[in-house]
């Protein structure tokens, strides 16, 4: 059963990341910024998809994944996408362990690339920033932020596609988004939703990564 399910994880992951290639390649034959930036937003979306069933893959129990080891590679995946276009943007990353399985991880990691994604288009405009990611455990409730130093929250982005989704992907997580302005300039946007109930233990080291 577990090889089975091993290789189910492989080729959906190898799946994937065969469709963000294709993708990555019609990105590059288009010549409007709209629409390139449109098919680069569902390729960031795919790609965090794969690296869930990657995730699952490389994981001695096949079920489950802690989530701070997942967000810390998703956060380090799209900075590098935007390094390969010369921008440079640093990044921390401060999480808690929370082991859960791949329904609950699926809309969490989508709402962090939006949030990541908002901060490379209107803080960091081409420009390159400081990103910071934490991602607290509070009991039943859990907390995740990313936080730009850029000059804030545009109009556009209110109401945008981006927004819809993070709102989307709250829902699935029973939670809530705010859009704050940080303390210093910047803004924070947070997502604020019910813990998942313990799978497995959450010591990082029983999931083998």
């Amino acid at each position: 059963k577990d090889a089975l399910m091993r290789e189910i994880h492989h080729r959906v992951k190898n799946n994937l990341q065969i469709i963000s290639s294709l993708l990555s390649m019609q990105q590059r034959a288009l010549t409007d910024p709209a629409s390139k930036a449109a098919v680069g937003d569902t390729r960031q979306r795919i790609s965090a998809l794969a690296l869930i069933y990657r995730t699952l893959y490389q994981s001695d129990d096949l079920r489950y994944a802690d989530a701070r080891i997942f967000l810390t590679e998703l956060v380090g995946q799209l900075v590098a996408s935007e390094a390969g276009r010369g921008i440079v943007v640093t990044s921390s990353v401060e999480a808690d362990s929370l082991v859960v399985d791949p329904d609950k991880l699926a809309p969490l990691a989508l709402w962090l690339v939006e949030a990541v994604t908002n901060a490379q288009k209107h803080a960091f405009a081409g420009c390159g920033g400081a990103l910071q990611v934490r991602f607290q455990v509070r009991g039943d409730k859990s907390v995740l932020e990313v936080q730009d130093d850029g000059p804030g929250v545009s109009e556009t982005f209110r109401a945008g596609v981006g927004r819809t989704l993070m709102g989307a992907f709250a829902k699935q997580l029973r939670g809530e988004v705010e859009m704050i302005a940080a303390p210093g300039g910047g803004t924070i946007a947070r997502l604020v939703f019910a813990t998942p109930e313990a799978v497995v233990p959450t010591d990082p080291s029983d999931l083998g990564t």
